[in-house]
């Protein structure tokens, strides 16, 4: 089963900011860092001005639709039949200090993993955060003093005080172990939302959790990665049988509300989550290597705006 999570290129980035001046944002800030990012990303791009992406004929081309706006192709993605939007080549996790008012010189880091294609356009997503770093539109004017690799430590890529890349991008690998996994703790540092049997969980336990990752990444393998690997959902349901002799041993779960702005729908959307922890215990030697991958891809929706971004450990 291992090969065909190998076949999803993940490289996760720490991008490195600076404040020039007053910054003043929302406690949480992914949607102020998502919806400024794809904003300022659309204007630097768009080659015909028009107001929506809708039946654009450069669509299949353009950097913005293929970050933003994934084309779905019902004949070469049947995997998204059920599915209104093809998942993001991105995962952005906002600066998670719960300050609102932050002087200059405040350091700030942005993480960011590029997933498959969405690596090639590391330089675009460098452009796009020095340019609104200089427009001050979203919380005040910053600078990227760096990107640099969250896998290799202090491993630079992009030097922002010369404009220069230092190194490609590092990739996440799974790591080769034989040591048995009994014990499972995760950490939500961001908010978790996710739905069971269409409605939003607000208690979720190890199945559910597990339910929506594996969700995620086979649709992610299968738009971003190996297609032929991902086409059967064979290891899917192998992961789902093990997950379901797992136990929930404790779920200290919490309402977190807040909304966002919504463009496209001009109105303000609720993005509720909850924030906890959760401890399971079994047979989980198999399912810990992709809860690993989730560490860096994240679960449930929106994670674009940094949402469900959890912290694992593991014991025998």
């Amino acid at each position: 089963m291992r090969p065909v999570l190998n076949s999803l290129r993940v490289s996760p980035l720490c991008f490195r900011l600076e404040t020039l001046g007053p910054f003043r944002v929302p406690e949480y800030k992914g949607a102020l860092f998502r919806g400024g990012f794809g904003q300022y990303f659309r204007e630097m791009v768009c080659v015909t001005g028009a107001p929506v992406c809708t039946n654009c004929p450069h669509l299949a081309t353009c950097p913005y639709s293929t970050v933003f706006e994934t084309p779905v192709i019902p004949d070469q993605f049947t995997v998204l039949r059920k599915y209104p939007n093809a998942p993001h080549p991105f995962v952005l996790v906002p600066p998670l200090d719960q300050r609102t008012a932050l002087p200059p010189g405040t350091p700030l880091e942005l993480g960011i993993t590029l997933i498959g294609r969405g690596i090639e356009y590391l330089p675009h997503f460098i452009q796009v955060f020095e340019g609104m770093g200089r427009d001050g539109r979203y919380g005040g004017r910053f600078r990227l003093r760096s990107v640099v690799s969250a896998v290799e430590s202090e491993r630079l890529v992009y030097d922002g005080m010369t404009s220069r890349f230092a190194a490609e991008p590092v990739l996440w690998q799974p790591a080769e172990t034989s040591q048995p996994v009994g014990r499972m703790s995760l950490e939500f540092l961001t908010p978790l939302r996710i739905r069971t049997e269409g409605r939003y969980n607000l208690r979720p336990d190890f199945v559910a959790i597990t339910q929506a990752l594996l969700r995620r990444i086979h649709l992610l393998i299968a738009i971003y990665g190996d297609r032929e690997a991902s086409g059967e959902m064979d290891w899917v349901h192998d992961l789902l049988r093990r997950a379901d002799r797992v136990k929930t041993r404790r779920a200290e779960f919490r309402l977190y509300a807040w909304d966002r702005m919504s463009g496209r729908q001009g109105r303000r959307v609720q993005m509720d989550g909850v924030i906890g922890t959760l401890e399971a215990e079994g047979e989980l030697s198999e399912l810990a290597a992709y809860f690993r991958a989730g560490e860096w891809v994240s679960v449930g929706s929106g994670t674009s705006m940094g949402m469900g971004r959890y912290r694992m450990e593991v014991g025998g």
